[in-house]
């Protein structure tokens, strides 16, 4: 997991970070997910913004995609670790206020 992580965090190169993430989330399911947002919640911000494009190219590509990620994220909203919980959450606030 360390390797994943450091992967996932690779500042000096990004496509790194958005492929290992696209990957993880390609396995479609809360693992993968969990990974990526425990990467998100300590990642700088440009790290970030290609996290974050990797959840969008994965997972809201479809009502069946995000329907997932909604599924998923609310079984990490009460994950043991204050910082994936927080991602989360964060992700359910925009699920929740893109709907309105």
């Amino acid at each position: 997991m360390d390797v994943l992580h450091r992967l996932l965090l690779d500042g000096r190169d990004t496509a790194v970070t958005q492929d290992t993430a696209e990957a993880l989330l390609e396995r479609r399911d809360v693992i993968g997910l969990r990974l990526v947002l425990e990467a998100l919640a300590v990642a700088d911000d440009d790290t970030a913004d290609h996290l974050d494009d990797a959840i969008t190219n994965v997972c809201r590509q479809s009502d069946e995609d995000v329907a997932q990620l909604e599924l998923f994220c609310l079984e990490l909203a009460s994950d043991p670790a204050e910082s994936v919980r927080g991602e989360a959450a964060a992700i359910l606030l925009q699920l929740r206020s893109s709907i309105k």
